[in-house]
C-alpha cells in the first residue's frame, strides 16, 4: 500500500498544487479486476494491462511472490508491449517483473535492499547497485515505498521545477534528503546519521559483515573510536551493547530469509554468519523460541 500511495499521492498533490492537471493516471490489473494489497485492502482498477492505449509513463508495482503472481505470460506480455512506452519504472519487485522480461539487461537497476544479492544473482547482465532509486536510459527502478516518493518528486521537479517540487513536498511535511545515489540500508538509521556518525558507521560496517561476523575490536578501530566508548554509545542510544546489536542484525536478517525467501537453511545459516545449519538453528530457536524450520512451515 506504501507504494502504491507513494507512486500516486505525490501526483495527486502536484495536481492540487497546480490548479491543473499536471499528471493524469490508471490502475491496471493483470485481469482488469480489483486486486488486495499485502495488507488486505483492495485497490480497484481502471482497465486490464495490455488493454489500454498508448501512454507515456508505465510504471510496474509488485511486491512478495512476484513470480507466482504474475507468470511466464505476464512477463512475455511486459517485453512484448515495452515498446509503447517511453519510459518504463519498476517499484520494489517491479524490478523483477523488468528483469524476467529482459528490459534491463545491460542497464543499472535496483530493488528492495532485502533482495538486492539475490536480484544480482539471478540476472547477471544487469549492473545491479544499492541506491534508492536508479534512472538509466528510459528505465527506473526503486527500491521501494519511500526511494518512491524521491523519484516521484524528480519526476515533478524534472517537469514543473525545483520550486514547484518542494512545495509538493512540503505538503506531506517531507525533507527531501535523500538523492538517488544514496545507498539502501537494513537498518534505517534515521537521526543517527548526524547526530551519533560513530554508531551509524559501526552499524552499516556490522550490515556489510553478516556472513563473517567481525570482532568488536575492529569495528571499533574502523570507525576510529575505542570499544569502551563504542558499547557506552550503543548503551546510550540504543539501550543495547554493539554485540548484542550485531547479533540482533543477523538472527533478524535470517527470519527474513526463513519467511521471505526459497534458501535452505543451511544457505540461511552461511548467510547470516552462523557456519553450520545446527548452529544457526539453536541461535534461531533461543531468540525466537521455535526452529527455522517451524516458522517456515507456518508461512507456507
Amino acid at each position: 500500500m506504501m507504494s502504491v500511495a507513494c507512486t500516486l499521492d505525490p501526483m495527486r498533490a502536484a495536481n492540487r498544487i497546480a490548479g491543473e492537471t499536471v499528471f493524469k493516471w490508471k490502475i491496471l490489473t493483470l485481469d482488469g479486476e480489483a486486486v488486495n494489497l499485502t495488507c488486505g485492502l483492495p485497490i480497484a482498477a481502471d482497465a486490464k494491462f495490455g488493454e489500454t492505449a498508448i501512454d507515456d509513463v508505465l510504471i510496474v508495482l509488485a511486491g512478495f511472490d512476484s513470480e507466482i503472481h504474475a507468470p511466464k505470460g505476464v512477463v512475455r506480455q511486459l517485453s512484448k508491449n515495452a515498446s509503447l512506452y517511453k519510459i518504463i519504472g519498476g517499484v520494489e519487485a517491479g524490478s523483477w517483473l523488468m528483469a524476467r522480461a529482459g528490459l534491463l539487461n545491460g542497464y543499472q537497476a535496483t530493488t528492495h535492499w532485502e533482495d538486492l544479492e539475490d536480484f544480482a544473482e539471478k540476472f547477471l547482465r544487469i549492473e545491479v547497485v544499492r541506491n534508492r532509486y536508479v534512472i538509466d536510459g528510459r528505465y527506473f527502478t526503486t527500491g521501494g515505498a519511500s526511494p518512491t516518493f524521491d523519484l516521484m518528486l524528480h519526476l515533478i521537479r524534472s517537469r514543473r521545477g525545483v520550486l514547484f517540487a518542494m512545495q509538493v513536498a512540503s505538503v506531506f511535511i517531507y525533507d527531501e534528503s535523500h538523492g538517488a545515489n544514496d545507498a539502501q540500508y537494513p537498518v534505517s538509521l534515521g537521526n543517527l546519521d548526524y547526530n551519533e556518525p560513530i554508531i551509524s558507521s559501526a552499524i552499516k560496517i556490522m550490515e556489510s559483515s553478516l556472513d563473517e561476523p567481525i570482532l568488536i575490536k575492529q569495528i571499533a578501530a574502523e570507525v576510529n573510536t575505542s570499544v569502551r566508548r563504542l558499547e557506552m554509545l550503543f548503551s546510550k542510544n540504543l539501550d543495547i551493547s554493539p554485540g548484542k546489536f550485531y547479533r540482533h542484525l543477523r538472527i533478524q536478517t535470517s527470519r527474513r530469509m526463513v519467511t521471505d525467501t526459497r534458501l535452505s537453511i543451511q544457505q540461511i545459516a552461511v548467510r547470516t554468519g552462523f557456519g553450520s545449519s545446527s548452529a544457526f538453528s539453536r541461535a534461531f530457536k533461543g531468540h525466537f523460541g521455535t526452529s527455522p524450520t517451524h516458522v517456515r512451515i507456518l508461512q507456507s
